[in-house]
């Protein structure tokens, strides 16, 4: 039987971020799943009526400008870095200080820096599987983050 006394703050918060992660792995799921034969709103990017669907049931879209495209990307940016920046600043309050080196902590860091431009290049430019790619390894490494915290901390003596 475990005490409540001896749990860590940062065990809980370390968990508690990867379910957020996984929450959002599942909505995803859950989006994707649910929008398969609908017609889809308007204000999506031409680039996602192309990658599947009945041609017949792609609505007629409005001139969609690299103006649009960019302030898309701000936002999506704005949504998907604030768990990433907030999972890397416990890696490395929590983490870090455990084994004794940051070069994971790092390595997290750049990695998704690298995938969250190269999506936005990919959105603004329209390149549709690379934005998708780019998107994902992001979102993987994330995941990855938020699991390497959780094994860090949950191996810490108390």
């Amino acid at each position: 039987m475990v005490d409540v006394t001896t749990i860590q703050s940062g065990t809980v918060f370390a968990w508690f971020m990867l379910l957020m992660v996984l929450r959002r792995v599942v909505m995803l799921v859950v989006a994707g799943v649910a929008a398969r034969g609908k017609p889809r709103p308007p204000g999506r990017v031409p680039e996602d009526y192309k990658s599947r669907g009945n041609p017949a049931e792609i609505p007629v879209q409005p001139e969609f400008t690299k103006d649009m495209r960019v302030n898309k990307t701000i936002t999506n940016d704005t949504e998907n870095d604030t768990y990433f920046l907030i999972l890397l600043l416990a890696t490395a309050v929590f983490s870090d200080p455990s084994n004794g080196n940051v070069i994971r902590t790092i390595v997290y860091g750049a990695i998704y820096l690298f995938a969250r431009i190269c999506f936005a290049i990919a959105y603004i430019m329209g390149w549709q599987p690379w934005r998708s790619l780019c998107f994902a390894i992001g979102l993987a490494c994330t995941l990855a983050c938020s699991l390497d915290l959780v094994i860090t901390i949950s191996r810490r003596s108390n």
